[in-house]
């Protein structure tokens, strides 16, 4: 706790020190990086122009005017890229600006005596490597995929937790607060509240949703069939390329479709109990199904079943 207290001090402290640059600072900050960069980390405005910090305006401007006549981009044609001579003239000029600005030559001066800071501030350091049009889009997309990733973790739990606790419920309710299943080993139809939807449990604890809509198929609630550990094949970075190649070149060359199904890593669930009662069995069709049966919880959440066993 004593820690995080510390932390928060640290980053409020480095907040307000970041707060207090003038655009000046930022100015000062950003021709010092570039100068450095250019021509050694020892180089100073001073140094450059070969005075020293002591010198008046005046002896400032005047190597200033014999460097400038030097740098010249005419003259270092050939020596050097055009384009590079010409960033270090203008760069030149706003040196000899800084300098001859009492105002802007006190902020350097305290700056170079007590050395740049290191954090400059989120706005100092977007403005100079500010991204392009393309990078931002890119690193929203990016960013976007991974927060959808970490989402399909999450609301996977949480639906798996969800589902247990609905079948305890539903148990609690079958078998009337009962730990152990009814001596006959009968199953036992009961009717949730929340949804007014049918459900059936067998003498194992199996709970089993009946689907009206389907001559009373019972369809087996099984949260293995819940997918724990998503993909990242199953997050908008894959996803929504392969919907826009499907919709595009797809449709013109149906042999090129790639399929958006999404990956299956959870287990088989284990075979369910045969014996069961037949005054309490509805009817069922006995037909392939293969894939899981989608039933919507209480709280609107839909999860995978299974078709029971016959």
């Amino acid at each position: 706790m004593k820690l995080n207290v510390w932390i928060w001090m640290f980053a409020l402290v480095t907040l307000v020190a970041a707060s207090a640059w003038l655009p000046e600072d930022y100015e000062i900050f950003s021709l010092n990086d570039k100068v450095r960069g250019d021509l050694g980390a020892t180089i100073t405005f001073y140094s450059w122009l070969g005075v020293d910090k002591k010198s008046d305006t005046k002896e400032i401007s005047k190597a200033y005017k014999k460097l400038l006549r030097r740098l010249h981009p005419d003259k270092v044609v050939g020596k050097s890229p055009r384009k590079k001579a010409e960033e270090r003239f203008q760069r030149l000029s706003a040196v000899a600006e800084i300098l001859r600005n009492k105002s802007l030559r006190r902020r350097y001066d305290y700056f170079l005596d007590n050395g740049f800071p290191k954090w400059k501030g989120t706005g100092y350091y977007y403005s100079k490597y500010r991204p392009g049009l393309i990078i931002t889009i890119l690193g929203l997309y990016l960013v976007s995929g991974l927060v959808h990733f970490m989402g399909l973790k999450i609301n996977a739990k949480q639906d798996f937790k969800r589902l247990i606790e609905f079948k305890k419920v539903i148990k609690d309710q079958a078998w009337n607060g009962q730990l152990f299943p009814p001596v006959d080993g009968s199953d036992r139809k009961v009717v949730n509240e929340a949804t007014g939807r049918q459900f059936v449990v067998n003498s194992i604890g199996d709970v089993f949703a009946v689907d009206d809509s389907n001559d009373d198929e019972l369809v087996l609630l099984d949260e293995s069939r819940i997918n724990l550990s998503p993909s990242i094949k199953d997050t908008l970075i894959i996803r929504m390329p392969i919907f826009f190649w499907n919709f595009s070149v797809g449709k013109i060359l149906p042999g090129l479709k790639v399929s958006l199904a999404k990956t299956e890593t959870h287990p088989e669930p284990s075979s369910t109990n045969n014996n069961t009662n037949s005054n309490t069995k509805p009817k069922s069709k006995k037909k392939s199904n293969k894939g899981g049966k989608k039933i919507e919880l209480p709280n609107g959440k839909v999860i995978y079943s299974r078709k029971k066993q016959q």
